[in-house]
């Protein structure tokens, strides 16, 4: 049996809807991304989609499945900047971080010291909008907490950081992908094989049936129908070449940030014929 992350959050609710929980193969643990970040480098669970910059961190180590990721090309909708200030005015300011994702903190941090030439103080903080912001200036959120604070409208400045990484650099981002130690591929070959295609067959099943993902978002978090197909429109659940020299830049200008003391390289197995 494979131990596999669940992630809960509506983003990824077209890499799991439809994936069977009671299957033979599989054992779902549920987490946020950073947890199950932790999880696979501690051995308690055996594949997840992590955070990228995770996976960057254990490039060596581990493997990717292609064809998967969760990525988007300009708006992503819940990875948000919440500023009192335009973004160029935060040098020296308090920026809070939230401590659910590493990818969006690092990806936070490029746009604003390389991009924006500024240098904030960061603090990891939890709870929400309100909290974070009677401390800082800014404060970053991912996932359903950001699109609940956003849907309540705050009286606040918004930056939607995968459009500011496209207007600065042009790319696509990618901000998870399904990672599992290299040494699982000599352990059970066939079992990842057929996880992988596991899936493939239930996010293929997803996004051509987006309806029932839409009213579980609806009973999650509210909002209207039209609202969360705009929202999953925007995302690209795939691995092409064009999302991977994107994850390549983000990757690149992490080393050349200095989070990394080796570029990361992509690993992916099965090899995409």
């Amino acid at each position: 049996m494979i131990r596999i992350g669940h992630n809960p959050n509506t983003n990824m609710l077209p890499m799991f809807f439809y994936l069977p929980c009671q299957h033979p193969l599989l054992r779902w643990v549920t987490a946020e991304p950073t947890g199950h970040n932790a999880m696979l480098a501690d051995g308690r669970i055996d594949m997840a989609p992590i955070s990228s910059y995770a996976y960057g961190c254990h490039s060596e180590e581990y493997a990717i499945l292609p064809g998967l990721s969760v990525s988007t090309k300009g708006k992503v909708g819940s990875i948000l900047l919440f500023s009192k200030v335009p973004l160029a005015q935060l040098d020296g300011r308090k920026v809070a971080l939230t401590s659910n994702s590493a990818t969006s903190v690092h990806l936070t941090q490029i746009i604003l010291e390389r991009f924006y030439e500024v240098k904030p103080v960061y603090e990891t903080m939890s709870g929400g909008l309100a909290e974070m912001l009677a401390k800082a200036d800014a404060a970053l959120l991912i996932a359903d907490m950001a699109l609940k604070e956003a849907m309540a409208k705050p009286d606040c400045l918004i930056y939607d950081l995968g459009e500011e990484w496209l207007r600065q650099t042009g790319f696509s981002m990618t901000y998870a992908v399904w990672a599992y130690p290299k040494d699982l591929i000599l352990k059970l070959p066939q079992e990842v094989l057929r996880v992988q295609a596991l899936l493939m067959e239930a996010k293929g099943q997803a996004l051509q049936n987006l309806d029932g993902i839409v009213e579980a978002c609806i009973g999650m978090l509210g909002g209207e129908a039209d609202f969360w197909r705009d929202y999953f429109a925007g995302f690209r659940y795939n691995l092409d070449e064009e999302l991977m020299a994107g994850l390549e830049h983000y990757y690149a200008l992490c080393y050349e940030q200095g989070f990394f003391s080796k570029r990361p390289r992509l690993n992916i197995w099965p090899p995409v014929k």
